[in-house]
């Protein structure tokens, strides 16, 4: 299993890496919330651009600000409202706002894998330093097909795969989980699975013991159901917690 790395930081067998969300409104606000992920024991912001009223008005200085100010690896996400996310998908300011993110230094770049083929101008201009984490979010469902699902994203152009499901039934984040372990060990890439929502919650303490290289945790507000406020998960980390 390869080992997840986002800029400086990377994952042990021991432990994942920590993501928290930044959801700000305005790029000025997005600052003061990196000041505090900054303070906090996160390893990783996921800076959801979405949630910024305007995304035309985005400026690589702006960016620049954000990833001074929480002084770590910044993952920059744009989802979609097709996939549970506050904006439209534009094609060309898409494009233009992740190339900024680029030239302004964040560590990664979530992609959703349904833009891969939409987006291939901007896959060539991504340099290898910037990972791009090939992600795929179904809101209403656990699909069926879930290792030959991973399987897939893991031969797509992408660095790091990210699946999130929503679960109707207990037995659905088992399946999550199991079908995990089962890939993550001959994956050639990271692979970093959730199951969303309350029911989900055990995928996102226990996701490391099946190969999910990352979980996300609630610092400010969450960008997705289910995330547990940080201090939450590091005192189950600290107990023994099973499905």
């Amino acid at each position: 299993m390869k080992q997840l790395e986002i800029g400086a930081v990377t994952a042990t067998a021991d432990r994942p890496l920590i993501a928290a969300p930044i959801t700000a409104n305005t790029w000025q606000q997005a600052v003061q919330q990196a000041s505090l992920l900054k303070e906090s024991a996160v390893d990783v912001a996921e800076w959801r651009v979405d949630y910024l009223g305007a995304l035309d008005n985005l400026m690589v200085t702006h960016i620049q600000k954000v990833c001074q100010a929480v002084n770590k690896p910044v993952i920059f996400t744009w989802r979609t409202q097709a996939e549970g996310g506050q904006k439209t998908y534009r094609k060309q300011t898409y494009e233009n706002v992740y190339l900024s993110a680029i030239s302004a230094g964040v560590a990664a770049l979530d992609i959703e894998i349904s833009l891969l083929a939409d987006q291939k101008n901007l896959l060539q201009k991504i340099p290898n330093d910037v990972q791009i984490i090939g992600s795929k979010h179904y809101f209403t469902k656990t699909p069926t097909n879930l290792v030959p699902l991973l399987e897939k994203m893991d031969t797509l152009p992408i660095d790091i795969v990210k699946l999130a499901v929503m679960p109707q039934q207990l037995s659905d984040v088992a399946a999550l989980l199991t079908s995990t372990k089962k890939v993550a060990k001959d994956a050639k890439k990271p692979l970093i699975t959730m199951a969303m929502g309350t029911m989900g919650i055990p995928s996102r303490i226990i996701g490391r013991e099946y190969g999910s290289q990352l979980t996300f945790a609630t610092v400010i507000s969450s960008s997705a159901p289910g995330q547990l406020l940080l201090p939450d998960l590091l005192q189950k980390w600290g107990t023994s917690y099973d499905i």
